[in-house]
């Protein structure tokens, strides 16, 4: 069996309970998989003469569309919430959003993080989790749960090793410096190799886009 718990954090890693944990979200690996590797196509034309904050920049934005692509004959949809990118499926209260991470992500042993400092939205949609975490625990199933519950598809491009490793986690905690610090759920996904030369890539310092709206004096 290798579902299972360390402090609040529940670990999928062997390919039979990710599939069924990935069905229950409505998900399939392979479309998953897929998105990533769909940006990390695009990111491969890019060469040293684009602006280095745009390789990190322009591999998200792939991923984000091409998730959405993958996800569409499933009744996920796009949605935009001032600027934060999320694929969503409303019938399951279901939100994916995708951010770039650290070293240790794909990695069942290790803690990952995201690499890029998060924003507002990303508070909000993590406390959400965190109250619809308690909401969980008195009722008697997802359906009956007002709200989206978010997940990350986080990726990291690991050069060295010339692989991507990725995971499908529910972040339940985020600390000062906008890094995810606790998950509450991580579904451990199949890593992606690569034997592409690949410049450094640099994450954006978003994608968490704020608008600030006001009115004209």
């Amino acid at each position: 069996m290798s579902v299972y718990v360390m402090s609040t954090n529940v670990l999928f890693e062997n390919a039979d309970e990710i599939a069924s944990r990935l069905d229950q979200l409505g998900v399939m690996e392979a479309a998953l998989r897929e998105a990533v590797y769909q940006g990390h196509l695009q990111r491969t034309r890019l060469t040293l003469n684009h602006p280095s904050i745009y390789h990190g920049l322009n591999m998200w934005g792939e991923i984000v569309a091409a998730l959405r692509e993958q996800l569409r004959p499933l009744d996920w949809t796009r949605q935009e919430v001032g600027g934060y990118a999320l694929t969503a499926h409303e019938e399951l209260g279901l939100a994916i959003t995708v951010a770039s991470g650290d070293e240790a992500t794909g990695n069942p042993s290790a803690h990952p993080c995201n690499r890029s400092r998060k924003g507002r939205n990303t508070v909000e949609a993590i406390e959400a989790n965190r109250q619809l975490e308690l909401f969980e625990k008195l009722l008697e199933s997802q359906e009956d749960l007002d709200g989206k519950q978010t997940w990350v598809l986080m990726h990291h491009t690991d050069t060295a090793r010339g692989e991507i490793r990725l995971e499908l986690s529910r972040p339940s905690s985020i600390g000062k410096d906008g890094k995810i610090s606790e998950w509450s759920e991580r579904i451990i996904l199949g890593s992606i190799p690569f034997d592409d030369e690949l410049v450094e890539i640099y994450p954006p310092n978003g994608p968490d886009i704020e608008i600030d709206i006001r009115r004209k004096a």
